[in-house]
């Protein structure tokens, strides 16, 4: 009995273990390509490729300055073509537009001023530093060295735009102060004849630009009623009879000062009258000493 008797079941020897938990299935990354930098990025890798961007933002930035001037472009291109010419663009290796870009800048910075230069670099340093953002520091110091340059650029494009003004207005006067008379008794003929064949625009021009100074053609032209000085001499022209015995028209006369004072509401012809009055005339110095015009004029009928 106690033989046939089972013993109870004890535990396995060994447990079987669990299978490991298995990984959710990935697909493989692909490696990724090196990012490329920008061209211009590129460029600056080289001293070659630097020092070409640096020449060329120069002359593009300098160009404008220089009244979009083409000649230092020429230049440069000549020096291409000469270099070609010689053969010697093979000893530069590589540097030959280089320095054809160096004539170009040369030749604007001859053409524009020390401030268009100032100009011009503060325009290089606020586009780089917008070009290299968040580089705000670099960008916000190119944009106050704009606003001082500009300021400063145009405040001396005014100073020399007023200075050849007046170089301009005492060539002018120069040259009008030429074309009056050595002796102020020339004046008086001389102003006659143009009147005389004052439908001329050479004879108007005559009298309105070298005879009258500027008071005296706007009483001139006043008495006449005309809108403008060379309306009036060809007003005065159309009631001349007889140009040539008008010309020869004499006039009383007495000094005063260094020059006259003539009567010529008493013009006299030896026949018959060939024209109307004039008009009472002081002829003095031009402004600038030279010549003798007539400075101030009056009609006959005023007091």
């Amino acid at each position: 009995m106690d033989d046939q008797r089972r013993s109870p079941a004890g535990p396995p020897a060994h447990r079987p273990q669990s299978p490991p938990p298995v990984a959710p299935f990935h697909d493989p990354v692909p490696p990724q390509p090196p990012s490329r930098p920008a061209a211009w990025k590129r460029l600056t890798r080289t001293v070659r490729g630097a020092a070409g961007l640096g020449i060329g933002a120069a002359a593009l930035l300098l160009w404008p300055f220089s009244d979009w001037s083409a000649i230092p472009w020429l230049a440069g291109v000549a020096v291409l073509v000469l270099l070609a010419l010689l053969r010697l663009d093979r000893l530069l290796r590589g540097w030959v537009w280089h320095l054809a870009g160096l004539v170009v800048v040369g030749g604007l910075m001859l053409s524009t001023s020390p401030w268009a230069w100032a100009v011009a670099a503060s325009i290089g340093v606020l586009v780089a530093g917008l070009l290299q953002l968040p580089a705000w520091r670099l960008a916000a110091v190119g944009a106050a060295l704009c606003l001082v340059s500009g300021v400063a650029f145009a405040f001396v494009n005014v100073q020399d735009a007023r200075e050849a003004a007046a170089a301009q207005a005492q060539t002018n006067a120069l040259d009008k102060g030429r074309q009056g008379f050595a002796t102020p008794i020339e004046v008086l003929p001389a102003l006659l004849n143009r009147l005389a064949y004052g439908d001329r625009p050479e004879a108007a021009a005559a009298v309105c630009d070298n005879l009258l100074s500027a008071p005296a053609a706007a009483s001139f032209t006043a008495s006449l009623e005309a809108p403008d000085c060379p309306s009036a001499v060809k007003a005065l022209a159309s009631r001349v009879s007889e140009p040539n015995d008008y010309a020869d028209a004499e006039a009383p006369s007495r000094v005063q000062g260094d020059g006259l004072a003539v009567d010529a509401c008493a013009l006299t012809w030896e026949a018959v009258a060939a024209g109307p009055q004039l008009g009472r005339l002081t002829v003095g110095r031009e402004g600038t000493g030279q010549t003798y015009i007539v400075t101030s004029f009056a009609a006959c009928g005023a007091s």
